[in-house]
């Protein structure tokens, strides 16, 4: 009798930052890790964004991952960027599809204030898992380990079947605000037969300018301490590390941090996960209800939803703008909106960019509110992903006995900085 055969198929993500897709085979059973819809093209290049409107198997959005003959038992998601779980509506309904606990909070969240192009249709039915507790997909066993990235809730995947072991890493850091979590990986992962490993941080696209989460809070603190100007900062509200770091350096400051109900809604049903997350009772958090939003919320939850943030509302009329004492965090046309205010006062903010460059230069309002404010967007960013440090910490602790790079630009830098590399492209098969 032949011995079944467990193998690795990396349908994507061998030459490109998101739109990762592997999977894991076992005979004719297996399970797939992430499909998302990709941020690039092969090698790098420019995405036709008609393409991701219209995803389909000929313009290569899509991938044959479900047909009769190459069906998986289950579609397992790391984490709640689009990049890594944006196709999973085009996933059969009988197909299950695992999240995480606080990826559906996230995705709940984003349903309900996203435009449609972003919404999960399927996510009432996605079935969740729970960092450290193993559960089961047919004969393989998985185990998601709880990773620092700029997604809450992001979660490396053990995969284990019949004696081998694959381990995916997911999106990771370890200079963010749960860096500890890889400690605790490495000392719970040992020696699989494979390790996939992101690299997305290989090329001049991150700098690493500000190390951690830590010298962000820092670099905030002295700005506010050092002058009286209003504080806008651009960054995405879903990135709850960067919220909490504007937290923190607002109570240090003095400051009155302003956010976005999408913003608060988000603290506020991930802090049934997490109740150390901001707000607090009698603290310096005010919430600014833009009117797209509010009406969203009103369509959501109904109207007496908005009476528990009463306490903290805050809109133009409320705004002193004589005064310096806010730090904000609001989308760019509420940034527009308050900027002119300040200005007709006399009072010129201050502005900091804290997200990857990328976006900047794809979006004109950036510096249409430069000119606005008179002042240049100060960059104050950490990225979500590891430094080569930090892949090689997590790479010799876990000592695979081969590790293949995926989400990535530069996999071919991989052989110079690890050992037991193995080189995949996309549509490539190893078998365990």
């Amino acid at each position: 009798m032949s011995e079944i055969r467990t193998s690795v198929t990396l349908h994507r993500g061998a030459d490109t930052i998101g739109g990762s897709c592997i999977r894991i085979s076992h005979g004719k059973d297996s399970i797939i890790l992430d499909y998302g819809m990709p941020l690039m093209a092969a090698g790098g290049r420019e995405l036709d964004a008609a393409a991701t409107k219209a995803p389909s198997l000929e313009n290569q959005i899509l991938l044959d991952v479900v047909s009769n003959d190459n069906r998986p038992l289950a579609f397992i998601i790391s984490h709640a960027h689009p990049d890594h779980y944006g196709l999973i509506d085009y996933v059969p309904g009988d197909i299950p599809v695992f999240i995480s606990e606080a990826a559906k909070v996230l995705m709940e969240v984003g349903n309900a204030f996203y435009d449609g192009s972003m919404r999960v249709a399927r996510l009432d039915g996605c079935r969740t898992y729970r960092p450290g507790k193993v559960f089961e997909v047919g004969p393989f066993k998985v185990t998601a380990f709880l990773m620092d990235h700029s997604a809450f809730g992001a979660c490396s995947l053990l995969v284990e079947v019949d004696g081998k072991a694959v381990f995916y890493t997911g999106d990771f850091r370890g200079h963010g605000r749960k860096s500890a979590t890889l400690d605790y990986v490495i000392n719970a992962v040992r020696e699989p037969d494979v390790m996939l490993m992101e690299g997305t941080t290989l090329d001049d696209g991150h700098p690493s300018t500000f190390p951690d989460e830590g010298s962000i809070e820092q670099a905030l603190v002295d700005l506010m301490t050092s002058q009286e100007a209003p504080v806008f900062v651009a960054g995405s509200g879903s990135n709850i590390d960067r919220t909490v770091s504007l937290y923190r350096a607002a109570r240090r400051s003095g400051r009155e941090l302003v956010i976005d109900l999408y913003q608060m809604i988000l603290l506020d049903k991930l802090k049934a996960l997490s109740p150390g997350l901001p707000p607090h009772a009698n603290d310096h958090l005010k919430v600014y209800y833009p009117k797209n939003q509010r009406d969203t919320v009103v369509r959501q939850w109904g109207e007496g939803y908005l009476l528990r943030y009463a306490p903290r509302h805050i809109n133009r009329s409320k705004v002193d703008f004589s005064s310096g004492k806010y730090l904000f965090r609001v989308s760019n046309g509420v940034t527009k909106s308050l900027c002119r205010g300040f200005m007709e006062a006399g009072v010129k903010p201050e502005l900091v960019y804290s997200m990857w460059n990328g976006y900047r230069e794809k979006q004109d309002a950036f510096s249409r509110i430069e000119e606005l404010a008179g002042a240049k967007w100060q960059y104050l960013h950490t990225s979500g992903h590891a430094y080569l440090h930090t892949l090689k910490r997590l790479a010799d602790g876990v000592a695979p006995k081969r590790l293949v790079p995926v989400h990535t630009l530069n996999a071919a830098d991989f052989d110079r900085h690890f050992e037991n590399t193995h080189q995949m492209s996309n549509g490539d098969e190893l078998v365990l």
